[in-house]
């Protein structure tokens, strides 16, 4: 059977998962991700360590003539088997666990975002906590499609922040490096972003949570700042020096 989704009900991800459980999801970057995305098979770190992993796995499987939308109802139908359909545990900072949204693949045409939208209500209704992620689609995919879940804009240019703001996300901006761990406007945009705190801290994201609220980002004009990490100088050559 053709496996095109992977979910991790506890994840060991360190960077995401702290002193708190988080569950993470995996798509296939070749069926999910947008073809517009400058990264893709240039530099993206979902197909560079252990995330390659799945990614390839993932990748493996997909076939000629799929669907984006395919990759989209096999990652839901994996978040709604999880824990065999039962209530999610209760060991998240807030209360329920909370999700890492494909932290390989992402989502290429609206009718996935409201699949994976719908698959975020209920992990919800669950008792999940809250479902987070990032999208490059932010051009062609308006905000609300993603319904409940915490989605940032990812970009890579500083202009690019204030159209992602124009769509309705606050916007997630990788550097090169961090210029310090303070948070620093760049040329181009008045947004205001606040270097990674897992990056520059060692704070994980279920302990930090300033992408799980998204909407409280957008409101206060302020946006999140990622060095390039596991990188190559490939990926840098696409990058904001700061």
């Amino acid at each position: 059977m053709t496996q095109l989704a992977i979910v991790a009900e506890d994840s060991r991800n360190n960077k995401i998962a702290g002193s708190h459980r988080v569950a993470a999801s995996y798509a296939p970057t070749k069926l999910t991700c947008p073809k517009s995305c400058p990264l893709m098979d240039d530099g993206c770190y979902a197909t560079m360590g252990r995330t390659a992993i799945h990614a390839n796995r993932l990748n493996q499987a997909v076939k000629k003539g799929m669907r984006p939308e395919q990759g989209a109802r096999a990652e839901a139908k994996a978040i709604k088997a999880t824990f065999k359909g039962g209530q999610i545990p209760q060991d998240g900072k807030k209360g329920g666990r909370d999700f890492r949204l494909h932290v390989a693949g992402d989502v290429r045409t609206k009718k996935s975002a409201e699949i994976l939208a719908d698959a975020a209500r209920d992990w919800k209704k669950r008792g999940g906590g809250d479902m987070w992620t990032y999208t490059h689609s932010w051009r062609t995919i308006p905000r609300h499609h993603f319904g409940k879940i915490s989605v940032l804009a990812s970009i890579e240019k500083p202009a690019d922040a204030e159209e992602a703001r124009k769509q309705g996300f606050a916007p997630a901006l990788v550097v090169q490096t961090h210029p310090s761990t303070k948070a620093f406007k760049v040329e181009g945009t008045d947004t205001e972003f606040i270097p990674c705190p897992q990056q520059t801290r060692g704070v994980a994201c279920s302990d930090c949570r300033l992408c799980f609220s998204e909407s409280k980002l957008f409101h206060q004009g302020k946006g999140i700042a990622f060095a390039a990490h596991g990188a190559t100088q490939k990926i840098k050559k696409h990058l904001t020096v700061v």
